[in-house]
């Protein structure tokens, strides 16, 4: 199968909509040696591809990211990829790359960071939880960046941690630290997400319903959509004297705590000592992922169940609440842009596609 001249479906945004729209790939024989085609089977909505139609995100811009499906062509450097199917990986640097949600994506770079950005799915994985890889995937970068800083300074690595923020992020982190036999807790401000979770069996009944009244935790991770005033508050009066907070909550230049410039020591994953009523705290910050964190992430899908029927796969597969096709999908984004997503939707585009069809 060739990707050149091909009319496809693709979903683009403009002025705050979401439309559906026919294009032609602009890849033709003689421009292939920095492109890859990839033919997505599955894409998850993420809170980050309604902020884009909104346009209030701040950074990264990549519409349709959370991508599983087919690689149709590459550069001559990638053949080993053709006819694999892989996961997308949207932090390596790329010249272009076009809307996920679509019959095809193309992904312009060096053929190194085209590499970087496909990560293979190991056989037996469904196509529906493997579309999970990237949001665990930060979730296992947030658990890894956790772990790093609780050596450093010392803490004591088996202490509870409170993960506040119950939206797909805190739990997935709530769900990495379950997987690695680690003591969590998940708050939330209101009582819909922790009772969606609960509903749903996604995480170990005790896990969820911690009051986020409660304090004396040596570790506290800040997971809520937006690192707002009163979320970082309530985040710091949990921590014992000389805790760990460490920020994975959405933040925006000028996101400051006491001076402290929040919004840096995220994205730069930093870590500063801050001074509140009760004494000295660190502030840690963590970002993205690595391909590291895909390969775990993608061996947590695959892992068996627990003793007790939990895994993380069973977890993912607890929060996908509704499924659309590529025709109705952007009316559903534009239906929750303004309003909050419990779970996920996913948008199913295309069966796998057989290798010798590709």
């Amino acid at each position: 199968m060739t990707a050149a001249a091909t009319s496809y479906r693709r979903i683009e945004h403009r002025e705050r909509t979401a439309f559906l729209t026919t294009t032609t790939s602009s890849c033709s024989e003689e421009n292939r040696s920095d492109t890859v085609i990839f033919a997505p089977h599955v894409a998850g909505i993420c809170r980050s591809d309604l902020r884009e139609i909104a346009g209030t995100r701040v950074g990264r811009c990549d519409f349709g990211h959370e991508l599983v499906g087919t690689v149709l062509s590459t550069p001559p450097q990638l053949e080993a990829l053709r006819g694999r199917r892989v996961v997308f990986d949207p932090h390596p640097s790329l010249t272009r790359r076009t809307s996920g949600f679509a019959d095809l994506v193309e992904l312009t770079a060096d053929p190194r960071e085209l590499a970087a950005a496909l990560v293979l799915v190991p056989d037996g994985l469904t196509d529906p939880i493997a579309v999970f890889a990237e949001p665990l995937a930060c979730a296992v970068h947030c658990v890894s960046r956790l772990q790093q800083v609780t050596t450093y300074l010392g803490i004591a690595p088996r202490t509870p941690v409170a993960v506040l923020g119950a939206g797909m992020a805190g739990t997935l982190i709530c769900a990495t630290l379950t997987a690695h036999g680690q003591p969590c807790v998940l708050m939330n401000r209101s009582r819909e997400r922790i009772e969606f979770l609960r509903d749903r069996d996604a995480l170990p009944y005790e896990i969820l319903g911690a009051s986020p009244d409660r304090s004396g935790f040596g570790r506290v991770v800040l997971a809520t959509a937006d690192a707002t005033p009163e979320d970082l508050a309530t985040a710091l009066r949990l921590l014992a004297p000389d805790g760990l907070l460490v920020v994975f909550a959405g933040t925006r230049p000028g996101t400051s705590v006491g001076g402290l410039d929040i919004d840096r020591i995220r994205r730069e994953q930093l870590a500063h000592t801050f001074r509140t009523e009760n004494g000295g705290v660190i502030v840690a910050g963590t970002y993205g992922a690595l391909r590291s964190d895909f390969r775990e992430a993608l061996s947590l899908l695959t892992a068996p169940p627990g003793p007790k029927g939990w895994s993380p796969a069973a977890c993912v597969h607890r929060l996908t609440t509704g499924a659309v096709g590529l025709d109705a999908a952007a009316g559903h984004l534009n239906a929750h842009v303004e309003h909050r997503l419990f779970g996920k939707t996913l948008v199913h585009i295309r069966p796998p596609i057989p290798p010798e069809a590709s």
